[in-house]
């Protein structure tokens, strides 16, 4: 099992090894597994046999299994065969494997696939869910259950009509939501300026970057009144901020000291200024240390002339969001391109991914949201596509667990490319 595998094979219950012509799965040379393969990614059903001889290549066949992140068991540890073929009909499943531990081992999965009727029965058996239709999934948790045609010769149906079946185990996704702070583009320190301007404005204690980065990701409003919370907790009189507030000549004489003296964030108006200020100071600096992740614009470029389509899901302000995205992302057609705006709610309200989906034109099914924040997962699930998280935004990997994560660029292109 390759590190990081996303897709799951079970269901190989091959004959006596004399029959075999290789020492792995599917190793029986009548068996149609591995021209199926070739068939779907090499348009070649012969890419994995070995020219003038009844064998495969077992080095390609594992290159392409690590590259690809394909896993594949044993769905029991022990069977019994009652005739000497490799059919299920004439065998009896003795131990069948824990799977549920097995997917412990492979948190990145997000596929389970058998290859036949016995190995599905036991994997329905093990879950308690029902036995989905050939060609069709059942949802265990967030893992997709596949049952596919079996690829024995023995069962009916043409070679290239099995691979249009297993194809759709392969097929990417149509849509891609992207979160943008933390995910598309590194913009903490600019962010944390502006806020920490805002602050002392009024005289307040300044926060870290480190700070910041757990406060981030639920809206600039939000941020700024996290802030403006820790700051007076550090500063409870608020005296100074007061005078320091009414002396920059930004608050009227007639509202201090009133509104100003004794700060309080029950006091929305209290709030509307300092974010008025956060905003002021931003838009002239948005730009200063914010950049895209490397080799994220250039993997946006690979999708898009894939002919995928993308959307910007925020939760920071439109204008900010629209500024980043026309200046860092200049060649990107995307669908949509939405951040907080006035009326609407924030994620992970799955009101943004219904938007996107409409102008889109995309089923649920067809799309899958990137992000750095359990926000983004509670977004997609919400909303009911699937998501992947990424590890270099501004949450930790314990915050991120039980969800798909991708710890680097190329890992998130192989996810995204061959989901």
């Amino acid at each position: 099992m390759p590190e990081g595998a996303r897709i799951l094979f079970l269901g190989s219950f091959p004959p006596q090894p004399h029959r075999w012509c290789m020492p792995f799965y599917y190793p029986n040379w009548i068996n149609d597994f591995w021209r199926i393969m070739g068939l779907i990614h090499f348009g070649d059903k012969d890419h994995f046999t070995i020219p003038g001889e009844k064998r495969f290549n077992e080095a390609d066949i594992r290159a392409f299994c690590t590259d690809h992140r394909l896993a594949f068991y044993d769905t029991a540890t022990e069977v019994r065969r009652l005739k000497d073929n490799a059919s299920d009909a004439f065998l009896e499943v003795v131990t069948p494997t824990d799977i549920p531990a097995l997917l412990k081992r492979i948190p990145n999965c997000r596929t389970l696939v058998t290859t036949g009727q016995k190995a599905t029965e036991v994997v329905a058996e093990a879950f308690g869910c029902p036995i989905p239709p050939v060609g069709g999934w059942e949802k265990i948790d967030s893992i997709k259950f596949w049952r596919m045609p079996s690829t024995s010769r023995a069962y009916p149906m043409p070679l290239e009509k099995k691979a249009n079946e297993y194809r759709k185990l392969f097929t990417r996704k149509k849509l891609i939501l992207w979160d943008l702070d933390g995910t598309l583009i590194d913009t903490l320190e600019d962010l944390s300026a502006a806020v920490n301007h805002a602050l002392e404005l009024r005289g307040l204690p300044l926060h870290s970057v480190a700070e910041y980065r757990k406060m981030v990701g639920h809206g600039v409003r939000n941020l700024v009144k996290q802030a403006l919370e820790a700051s007076l907790a550090q500063d409870a009189s608020a005296g100074p901020a007061a005078e320091g507030y009414y002396f920059s000549g930004r608050c009227p004489k007639n509202q201090f000291p009133s509104a100003i003296a004794s700060p309080t964030l029950a006091d929305a108006s209290y709030i509307d200024a300092a974010l008025a200020d956060f905003k002021e100071y931003y838009s002239a600096h948005i730009d200063v240390h914010t950049r895209p992740y490397p080799g994220m614009q250039e993997l946006l470029s690979e999708l898009q002339t894939r002919g995928v389509k993308m959307a910007v899901a925020s939760n920071k302000f439109q204008e900010g969001t629209e500024h980043l995205i026309r200046e860092f992302f200049t060649d990107i057609q995307f669908v949509s391109i939405l951040g907080n705006r006035p009326g609407y709610p924030l994620k992970p309200d799955p009101e943004i991914v219904r938007e996107v989906l409409a102008q889109a034109a995309v089923e649920k099914e067809d799309a899958i949201m990137v992000g750095d924040s359990p926000t983004d997962m509670r977004t997609a699930a919400n909303g009911g596509i699937d998501a992947v998280a990424v590890s270099w935004g501004y949450r930790t990997e314990e915050e991120l667990s039980g969800h798909q994560i991708a710890h680097s660029i190329e890992e998130l292109r192989r996810i995204l490319c061959f989901t």
